[in-house]
């Protein structure tokens, strides 16, 4: 299982090693293109940050299965 985490901007589940870095801070890819989107005034056009994204009861699965 892929170790899930909560983006610190949105609070929503991402997998770990699908957070992305832009301008020094560390988001989910939602984040990451829309903060790409807002900064640049152009869509986000390649298709790198398509996938499967986690849910909030995988998280919460994964956190009971830690504790």
């Amino acid at each position: 299982m892929k170790e899930i985490v909560i983006c610190k901007h949105c609070n929503k589940p991402e997998y770990y090693g699908e957070m992305r870095w832009r301008n020094g801070k560390c988001s989910c890819r939602n984040c990451y293109k829309s903060d790409y989107e807002d900064l640049n005034n152009k869509h986000y056009e390649w298709h790198d940050l398509d996938g499967e994204r986690p849910t909030m009861n995988e998280y919460k699965k994964q956190q009971g299965e830690d504790e």
